[in-house]
């Protein structure tokens, strides 16, 4: 290294650990710029004005879409504007857009009115500018020479335009201080994009970026800084078109139908509804494709099937292995290894900072893999989780995936993982461009990196739920307020009055009393608090509409909703996400103070979406098993008989004799015996070959006996659920 840099580099760090050498009285003129006097500013100005051009694009919609941030230009038939500085007759640098080709209509270089049509012929590897050639050269304009032997003072030269007019304006350039970064760089904050003069108003230099070397090898024309040509980045990219078509493909996502549910029960939307997803998977090695979908435990439970789509020979089948912890992704082994994994870099992104990168935008259209391919560069960063860096790109890049030049993976988009499902007050879709150094460490130590209760579920498995055993009434502002509440509820916007209690449940074991109100949970591994949100159910305050019942069409037997609230919900979503076996400490509010109390996520007891139920082709009818809140809701006793009908099919001998859904069934009478109904296996076994049933039906406190003729033979045998 040269000696002068290294004595550079020497009294950088020197002035960092022991100050300025000089005295405090002293006074470094240098840092006193001063501005020429107006009349040699227009000297300069002048001197200069036949360097400096005008670099315009013409934008265009390609495929019904436009270059983020285009769409308003294209509309206003207003072409993009860039400084361009002319380096010899037919050279012009500018500022690299790493805009896709297939929105640029046109490309010219405009000089006092004229416009020569251009085209990129180099890229500079370090800076983020590009060198466009002339198809003539410009009438009237100059080249610049430039003066690299030039002493300060130096002054700032910058084209563009200062509301709706082309301006150039001059002023004093001053270097910030050495910056010495713990990444053991050191360089200096200068202007990007202008033209540098000395006093004279002889061009210095061109500044394409932000950072500065600290030495003076930034003085010089641009036309020594390396290049790659414009022929050799399409063969590059050639080559990541080649690795990205090997490494990153199409996965399909088959799932199981969900469980159907009654209408008014929580649920998140989007996906969950989902029998079938196309998404991108990248080949982590020949065995295990990372799939990039971020599933909550409640999708992932029904996923029932993984297939991998190279882009030449057959669909390769695949089992889930794991859910990655922190990331919105999850891993599975192929049943026959492919070849080409993409590689992840071992390196730091902030390396990459200005250097010619490569980008891959995958997109999957329904059963459609589409990919378009361009340079890009990486200019700044963002500090995020765990002090992660994360390249600061455009949102229109977020989704691309980033290679070096030699084929190396740098940075991929994938979500960073809720812990737990949470509503959202706004959507979005998470995705972070995240350096592969990451990912790196995640797959050489995958066992620690995993999340245990994200796995696919059989069908009963898929509906458990976390169980705390209490009912709960929504807070509001004013509940709040009248129990002294607001400050720990946000106004009442967080947190639920416990209604009731269960005997025996983790909350009656831990002492919770009706009238507590639960503030929030705090769980392992959360650094937030989960918030005690409660959906706000459809007959909260007013009666279900039982006096109505009669009246119900047949039409409306599947929409309406079930008289009492869903067992499932924000809060039991959030703690079934947790897993089973977590420890949580839910913070109550009781006797005017904070108080946390000790839960472990249990499974709850059967409820009503798990409840075993039976149905019978002959009546048109299913019934399940009266659980532990139906049983509340109903005031019955753990020992009453009953049997609630879930559904009537429209037109069936249960509808013709008058059966409703939420109707409970406590006997069916044998000769002139009446049996209880304890369960949906008597409920059976009961009617089991008979052609005329006696039904004891019960609607709240009202019962009445129901009379059922049935054929005497079906082809379709009663069916357990």
């Amino acid at each position: 290294m040269d000696r002068r840099i290294i004595a550079l580099m020497l009294a950088a760090l020197l002035m960092l650990t022991t100050g300025p050498l000089a005295s405090a009285d002293e006074k470094d003129e240098k840092d006193e710029a001063k501005l020429p006097e107006p009349a040699e500013q227009v000297a300069i100005i002048k001197a200069v004005s036949p360097s400096l051009v005008r670099v315009e694009y013409t934008m265009k919609f390609d495929k019904g879409q436009a270059a983020p941030g285009c769409e308003q230009s294209i509309r206003q038939e207003r072409a993009l504007e860039q400084t361009g500085f002319l380096l010899s007759p037919r050279l012009v640098i500018t500022e690299d857009i790493t805009e896709h080709p297939r929105f640029i209509n046109r490309l010219f270089v405009s000089f006092n009115g004229r416009q020569v049509e251009a085209a990129p012929k180099a890229y500079f590897k370090g800076r983020t500018a590009m060198l466009l050639e002339l198809a003539k050269p410009l009438e009237g304009a100059k080249p610049l020479v430039f003066a690299a032997d030039a002493e300060e003072p130096f002054l700032v030269v910058h084209y563009g335009r200062y509301g709706t007019t082309l301006t150039k304006r001059i002023w004093p350039m001053k270097l910030s201080s050495v910056y010495a970064s713990e990444r053991n760089s050191l360089y200096r904050a200068g202007p990007s994009e202008c033209l540098i003069v000395d006093a004279k108003g002889r061009p210095v230099a061109i500044s394409m970026a932000s950072r500065w070397p600290i030495d003076d090898s930034w003085k010089g024309s641009p036309l020594k800084w390396p290049t790659v040509q414009a022929g050799d980045l399409e063969k590059t990219l050639d080559k990541i078109r080649r690795a990205a078509e090997q490494g990153l493909m199409r996965v399909t996502l088959n799932f199981r139908s969900p469980r159907k549910k009654e209408r008014g029960m929580y649920h998140r939307g989007g996906d969950e509804s989902q029998t079938e997803r196309n998404t991108v998977g990248a080949l982590i090695d020949k065995n295990r494709v990372l799939v990039l979908a971020p599933m909550s435990p409640k999708v992932t439970a029904r996923l029932e099937r993984v297939t991998v789509h190279p882009q030449k020979g057959e669909p390769v089948p695949a089992r889930f292995k794991c859910t990655l912890k922190d990331y919105g992704g999850f891993v599975a082994v192929l049943d026959k290894p492919l070849s080409q994994p993409v590689k992840f870099t071992t390196k730091d992104i902030r390396d990459y900072r200005y250097k010619l990168l490569l980008a891959a935008k995958i997109v999957i259209q329904g059963k459609k893999r589409v990919a378009y391919y361009r340079h890009s560069r990486i200019t700044s960063f963002d500090l995020g989780w765990k002090r992660h860096v994360y390249p600061d790109v455009g949102w229109g890049e977020k989704s691309s995936f980033f290679f070096s030049p030699d084929g190396t993976l740098l940075a991929m988009p994938i979500a960073r993982r809720e812990k737990v499902s949470v509503q959202k007050r706004w959507g979005g879709s998470g995705v972070l461009l995240t350096n592969t150094f990451y990912l790196k460490g995640v797959f050489d130590n995958l066992d620690k990196n995993i999340d245990i209760a994200n796995i696919p579920l059989t069908e009963e498995e898929e509906s458990r739920l976390a169980w705390i055993g209490m009912e709960l009434q929504r807070l509001n502002k004013e509940l709040a307020r009248m129990k002294n509440i607001s400050d720990l509820t946000r106004d009442g916007s967080t947190g639920a009055i416990v209604s009731y209690v269960y005997p025996g449940s983790p909350a009656d074991t831990a002492g919770v009393k009706a009238g507590d109100i639960l503030l929030r949970i705090h769980a392992e591994d959360q650094p937030k608090p989960i918030d005690v949100n409660i959906e706000r159910y459809m007959f909260a305050g007013r009666a279900f509409p039982w006096d109505q019942w009669d009246q119900l069409p047949e039409h409306m037997f599947d929409h309406i909703p079930t008289p009492w609230p869903s067992r499932e919900n924000t809060m039991t979503r959030a703690l079934t996400d947790l897993g089973f076996g977590k420890k949580f400490q839910a913070e109550f509010f009781i006797g005017g103070k904070s108080v946390r109390k000790d839960f472990k996520v249990v499974t709850s007891p059967p409820h009503y979406d798990t409840a075993p139920k039976h149905k019978s082709e002959q009546m048109g009818m299913t019934v399940r098993n009266l659980t532990y809140e139906l049983r509340r809701y109903f005031q019955k006793k753990p020992d009453d008989p009953g049997v609630i009908i879930s559904k009537i099919k429209p037109g069936s001998k249960a509808s013709v004799s008058g059966l409703k859904p939420y109707e409970i069934i406590t006997h069916v009478k044998i000769g002139q015996v009446a049996e209880p109904v304890k369960n949906v296996d008597d409920f059976k076994r009961l009617i089991k070959g008979r052609t005329e049933l006696q039904l004891s039906v019960k609607r709240m406190a009202r019962g009445r006996i129901v009379k059922i003729k049935l054929p005497e033979s079906t082809t379709k045998p009663a069916t357990d659920e």
